[in-house]
């Protein structure tokens, strides 16, 4: 090698490609390995060809023109091999600028309406559709049963924005993940959930007789936030908050949605949460939000439980001859509590009263469903009776499958360094992230007849507790026959599946159960007059949950 600008130039091409095929095969994302390998070459280029003998360049000009040489190149190589016949998925459709860079996905993830924009991907092209250089999105029941043990991707690096600390759902060792989950399946089992009613129970009556001192319309959003996090903070950290009581002032968990929109976009784009975590203030609302999280978890230790809660357990509590866990465990796992325990149930709730206050029909049907169940003097709160139901259960999972709680859904990547994953006709190379994206394979019309139509009868007739002939059909739409009517329940995920799946399903089905039922006992709700319904959805973004748009509403007690 000379000290001419060609001999620079070609030098420095090929160390890109070098660097390139590096990159490939040892992904990191951290920043001291990307200054390496994106300053070293062209440092070392500019100090050979500047000390060469006779050579004009200074070390600043040889390095300027080597570094903007490398990083073309580099670029050049990284987005041919992308759209190129030899990438691993090169097979599996999908636009061509999703095929080069993640940022595609990145601005659609920050947007909040990720899941919109590839629902219509996968109605364009099919299955299973490549929305990054090397990410699917899969809308294939089939592989279900395949995908879901896969180990998680690395969205939770991102998100904590750091390789070493990621909550209970964002490990991929899965030896690990099973141990980190063993005391959150304590702590939600059927026998824990006992010890939750009476305090989940407090927290509804409260918020009734709140509602009940309110004049004129009521935002329900508001409400349902501050109901779920106080359930929460009794739940989890033996209680910590009155938002109920207090109309949401001095509100701690104010910053959740903001954190989680940053979070979200993180990861979609690990390594900018790695970047950002390193300049201070720079994330401030995730960061805050990690912060509360960990600031909960550290009183909650320090006082000690006088009643099992979830940290009861978190901490081995119940095991007197097991060790605590590490305190940055529990302090991380805080933050899964704070938003799995709080802002699922409430955008749930929301969503099923806008449902239902749009669907007179259903509503009607509902409430009659609740004056069975419990005459106006009978105790709303008496669970036994919610298995007895039918109507509830299917206007809960109705309103799960059309607007899904849990945002953009659950990352997983098949491990680089073993082998490919089989399911069925479709293979997923080593190292490759994926979603089983439930948006779409909940509104898709092979799985659910009417997809985008709130239709609790078809849950019914599912069960066997309603015949089609006598079911009622969503406003303007034709009669089916059992032979015409779709119901894949394979498709419905709502909770997730495998090892992978939602620990707090069982909860999450009393604070739904019970509030349901016992705002209906007791009031007759409707929406303010003159309120432009579409604006609910155009409101709706998800992140890893999704948003509360407001639902502004009126009551009126029943008896």
């Amino acid at each position: 090698m000379g000290s001419s600008p060609s001999d620079l130039v070609a030098v420095s091409v090929a160390l890109a490609l070098v660097a390139h095929q590096i990159f490939r095969r040892h992904e990191t994302y951290a920043p001291s390995a990307h200054a390496v390998l994106i300053f070293g070459p062209p440092c070392a280029v500019a100090a050979y060809v500047s000390s060469y003998p006779g050579s004009s360049w200074t070390f600043a000009n040889a390095f300027r023109k080597s570094l903007a040489t490398y990083v073309v190149s580099l670029l050049s190589s990284i987005v041919a091999y992308r759209i190129s016949p030899w990438h691993p998925l090169a097979r599996y459709p999908g636009p061509l600028l999703h095929k080069t860079t993640n940022l595609v996905a990145g601005i659609w993830t920050a947007s909040g309406y990720r899941n919109q924009h590839i629902r219509s991907l996968h109605e364009r092209y099919g299955d299973v559709v490549r929305i990054a250089p090397n990410e699917l999105s899969i809308c294939d029941v089939s592989a279900i049963p395949y995908l879901t043990n896969v180990p998680k991707g690395p969205g939770m690096v991102g998100f904590a924005m750091s390789e070493e600390r990621v909550t209970m759902m964002g490990i991929k060792d899965q030896e690990e993940h099973l141990r980190r989950r063993r005391p959150w399946i304590r702590g939600l089992n059927q026998s824990a959930l006992k010890e939750y009613e009476a305090p989940v129970t407090a927290r509804v009556q409260l918020l009734l007789r709140c509602l009940e001192e309110q004049e004129g319309e009521v935002d329900l959003s508001q409400w349902f936030s501050f109901l779920a996090q106080d359930i929460m903070g009794d739940m989890a950290f033996g209680g910590v908050t009155e938002l109920i009581r207090d109309r949401g002032r001095n509100n701690i968990f104010s910053v959740i949605e903001e954190g989680l929109a940053i979070g979200t976009t993180f990861g979609q784009l690990p390594w900018l949460g790695i970047y950002v975590g390193r300049i201070p203030g720079a994330a401030r609302k995730l960061t805050t939000l990690w912060n509360t999280a960990r600031e909960l978890a550290k009183k909650r230790l320090e006082r000690g439980s006088t009643k099992p809660d979830l940290f009861y357990y978190l901490n081995n509590e119940d095991l007197p001859d097991a060790p605590p866990p590490p305190h940055e465990h529990l302090a991380d796992d805080a933050l899964l509590a704070v938003i799995g325990g709080s802002d699922t149930s409430s955008v749930a709730l929301n969503n099923m009263f806008f449902c239902l206050l749009t669907h007179p029909a259903a509503y009607a049907a509902l409430q009659a469903d609740v004056d069975r169940a419990f005459r106006p003097e009978d105790n709303p709160y008496n669970t036994h009776r919610y298995t007895e139901m039918h109507y509830l259960r299917a206007v809960i999972n109705e309103t799960l499958r059309l607007y899904h709680p849990a945002g953009i859904g659950g990352q997983h990547q098949v491990p680089a360094n073993g082998p490919g994953v089989a399911a069925g006709s479709l293979y997923i190379p080593p190292g490759t992230i994926f979603f089983l994206t439930v948006h779409a394979l909940h509104l898709n019309p092979r799985n659910f007849s009417y997809p985008t139509e709130f239709w609790p009868e078809r849950w019914l007739i599912e069960w066997g507790h309603l015949r089609i002939e006598d079911a009622r059909m969503p406003d303007g739409k034709p009669r089916l026959s059992m032979d015409d009517f779709v119901h894949n329940e394979a498709a419905f995920t709502p909770f997730g599946t495998g090892i992978y799946n939602c620990v707090g399903k069982g909860l999450a089905m009393l604070e739904m159960r019970m509030t349901v039922t016992a705002l209906m006992h007791k009031f007759e709700l409707r929406l303010r007059d003159g309120w432009n319904t579409s604006e609910f959805p155009a409101q709706m973004k998800e992140y890893v949950t999704s948003t509360r748009p407001s639902l502004p509403v009126v009551l009126s007690p029943r008896w």
